[in-house]
């Protein structure tokens, strides 16, 4: 069972879970219920500025693995640039 509740919050919040909620096809509603069972389920000694700090972390490691995997994709379609240039000289001859 849902009971409806009046909450105030700031433009960008509203922004962030309209934006969230269109992404995952649900409703600002949804998000927020979301929201508070993700906050329910943390401990009592949880620190907001730890999470912060985690989460800052995890998307720095995220960016610096996602440029090696561009520099790996790079490599690679170089290879294959090479290798489609040898087969196609070796064709030549």
């Amino acid at each position: 069972m849902v009971f409806p509740v009046t909450a105030y919050m700031s433009d960008r919040q509203r922004n962030a879970l309209f934006s969230r909620a269109r992404r995952n096809g649900t409703s600002l509603s949804a998000e927020v219920r979301r929201a508070i069972d993700l906050y329910w389920d943390l401990s009592p000694d949880f620190e907001c500025e730890s999470f912060k700090s985690l989460a800052r972390e995890a998307t720095e490691s995220l960016n610096r693995s996602s440029a090696r995997l561009d520099e790996a994709i790079a490599y690679c379609n170089r290879t294959m640039q090479r290798i489609q240039k040898l087969e196609y000289d070796r064709g030549q001859r």
